[in-house]
């Protein structure tokens, strides 16, 4: 591996600890990846937690029984108090055992490096997107003993040299029961933190547009505010009530997904590529959930979306409020059809991605990393 020599501490645990860091506290996609990949490990793991930011999801963690603590290092300037941070973590995590460190995303990567080697177990990172594509990723990439991506089509951006510490593993979402009908609501369903990047403004003109159609159409976009650009809460709401569809339209947490799921007529996504040409997302766990509950999806024609939706809904090159009715429109006026595809998708998520084959994945990266040492 490239990078000092380490000794390894419990190189060959019976049972596994990794060390999970977090850079947020609130709850997106990859942060919903962590919790339900610490749902779904047995009795042979003992997870811990680390978040960089005080939030939410340090509080679920607590709740699922998972030693957390927490480190205030918000923003990009925070990156000068990395060093002397890990220095102190490593010392109060001297004698806990841990085998591995987990970094949930590029900043708990970044974070991670020191706090691996202080602590003398191997550093695995989690790529769920596409921020930082290129030489920062393949130089961090270089630093690490693993990168686990979400998708090959992620993982095909590092050089041949790099490709023995590359791995792939899919996010999980378990399927919903296979008696979840489709109804007769013409629902549309958004999941996502409420961020401009996400597409959600033309989905609500998509809506509008449907509507002016003569299709019953509804939407609710669900999702927490988004700690960067807080404001955009505020802004669909008031689109909302620009295009007259305050009786249509709901932004805004959603408690029960489940049961907003299980209501959907069609899931879909509308993030736009990045301003740097890569991808708006990696492998989108809400797609995989909409599937699990046998909805149809609709999302962007890119690489690691299709990989994970195969035949299971229909992809969007034009992003614009008129391409994106064009997609939506037929599962909306066809019943039928939406519980045709929404099937495919259900069965892709039961022989692809269970959370019980997501933490079998990890399991064998975690074991190959501790192996190779």
């Amino acid at each position: 591996m490239v990078g000092t020599p380490r000794k390894i501490v419990n190189a060959h645990p019976g049972v596994l600890k990794p060390l999970f860091v977090s850079p947020y506290g609130n709850i997106g996609g990859a942060q919903l990846v962590l919790l339900r990949i610490i749902d779904a490990m047995g009795e042979d793991f003992e997870p811990r937690a680390l978040v960089l930011r005080d939030g939410p999801l340090a509080d679920l963690l607590r709740s699922r029984g998972v030693p957390t603590q927490v480190e205030d290092l918000p923003g990009k300037y925070a990156i000068r108090h990395f060093r002397r941070t890990s220095r102190r973590v490593a010392r109060g995590m001297a004698g806990a055992g841990i085998s591995l460190v987990h970094a949930n995303g590029i900043k708990a990567a970044v974070f991670g490096l020191p706090l691996a080697r202080r602590l003398g177990v191997p550093l695995i990172w989690m790529k769920h997107d596409h921020v930082l594509d290129g030489l920062p990723s393949v130089l961090l990439a270089s630093r690490c003993d693993c990168v686990v991506c979400v998708s090959h089509a992620m993982a095909s951006q590092f050089p041949q040299r790099l490709q023995g510490r590359v791995a792939v593993v899919y996010p999980g979402a378990d399927p919903a029961p296979s008696n979840l009908m489709i109804g007769d609501e013409q629902l549309i369903v958004c999941v996502g933190r409420l961020d401009p990047a996400k597409g959600f403004a033309n989905l609500l003109r998509a809506t509008l547009l449907l509507r002016q159609r003569g299709i019953g159409a509804r939407i609710v976009v669900a999702g927490p505010v988004d700690r960067v650009h807080p404001e955009h809460a505020l802004e669909l709401e008031e689109l909302v009530r620009e295009l007259g569809l305050e009786r249509h339209a709901q932004v805004g947490w959603v408690d029960d997904l489940s049961d907003l799921y299980g209501r959907a007529r069609v899931v879909a996504i509308a993030s736009p590529r990045r301003r740097n040409g890569s991808p708006g997302e990696g492998a989108p766990i809400v797609l995989l959930e909409g599937m699990g509950y046998g909805r149809p999806v609709v999302a962007p024609r890119e690489p690691g979306i299709r990989e994970i939706v195969g035949d299971a809904g229909t992809f969007v090159d034009d992003l614009t409020p008129d391409g994106l009715a064009a997609a939506l429109e037929p599962y909306l006026r066809d019943p039928e059809l939406a519980r045709e595809v929404g099937d495919r998708g259900r069965r892709r998520v039961r022989e692809r991605f269970t959370l019980a084959h997501t933490v079998e994945e990890l399991r064998s990266v975690y074991l190959g990393v501790l192996d190779a040492q």
